[in-house]
């Protein structure tokens, strides 16, 4: 027979899975959703919206745990908060996005595509944050 201590470390680990798993996936499918053409690209902010509070609610239930087990979910939540940020800048300068987009979508040769490359240089950024 397993000590009353060992049972609550079980429950635990399980209640901890049980929180955990859906952050781990939501997290996954809003990375793939980013990976959609720009318009359809923001719907990834909903999966990461949820996956922030949820990590939170992770957080406050392991308030009383060692500072060890708290790290991935800090990990995951600063994740998170960058793909967010990245969204927020993609929708705060959505036309020059968009529109380098479009050129390297139709671009079929090198030539083109420097060309697209141009047309990147000259956004406000001017920077990989925004267009990839």
């Amino acid at each position: 027979m397993s000590s009353p201590d060992e049972r609550h470390d079980i429950g635990f680990a399980r209640e901890k899975a049980k929180r955990t798993l859906p952050v781990t996936l939501l997290v996954l499918l809003g990375i793939i959703a980013m990976y959609l053409p720009l318009p359809k690209r923001f719907v990834a902010a909903i999966p990461f919206l949820i996956a922030a509070v949820l990590t939170v609610r992770l957080l406050r239930f392991l308030a009383h745990r060692s500072g060890r087990e708290k790290i991935w979910p800090a990990i995951t939540l600063g994740i998170v908060a960058m793909m967010l940020s990245t969204l927020a800048m993609q929708l705060a300068f959505y036309d020059d996005v968009s529109a380098y987009e479009a050129c390297i979508e139709s671009a079929q040769t090198q030539q083109a595509r420097g060309d697209c490359e141009q047309l990147k240089e000259q956004s406000p950024l001017g920077s990989r944050f925004l267009f990839e």
